[in-house]
């Protein structure tokens, strides 16, 4: 009668102890939950956006051109063109494109508004050695970035 009595407790405790854990599932262990910060995409994935799904080839040299005026603006250069995203110019102002081996200067052009954002097109080849790239409105510093 004794083992009945303690089989009987047993049993009635194991009942007790999972109808508890049935009835309070938030006791039951839970994995730790990852606040992680979502990546913020990179310059180059938010110019391709900008400009409507435009594919930066992966094997194309490129740099970033780093906002050096404080003020909105980025962009990204290859061998091959200048994209950037900068805010709407004033009637008779423009976006001029330097390109500087570290001791000569040289006037490339002014980027054109095309496909949500500011462009160049132009052939490094002619350029040798020019490896430093400057964005400016005016005689204020944009971008700037080198190979």
């Amino acid at each position: 009668m004794k083992i009945g009595k303690i089989v009987a407790i047993f049993v009635v405790l194991v009942a007790v102890f999972v109808g508890f854990f049935l009835l309070f599932p938030s006791l039951k262990k839970r994995p730790p939950s990852l606040n992680l910060p979502l990546a913020t995409p990179g310059i180059e994935e938010q110019i391709e956006q900008k400009f409507g799904g435009l594919d930066i080839p992966e094997d194309a040299e490129k740099t970033e051109l780093k906002n050096v005026s404080g003020d909105e603006g980025m962009g990204i250069a290859t061998r091959s063109e200048i994209l950037a995203d900068l805010p709407d110019l004033e009637k008779g102002e423009s976006y001029q494109v330097l390109l500087s081996d570290g001791s000569k200067t040289i006037l490339l052009g002014n980027l054109r508004l095309a496909k949500g954002g500011y462009i160049l097109e132009y052939d490094s080849s002619k350029y040798p050695g020019f490896n430093q790239i400057v964005v400016m409105k005016g005689s204020k510093r944009i971008l700037e970035g080198s190979f």
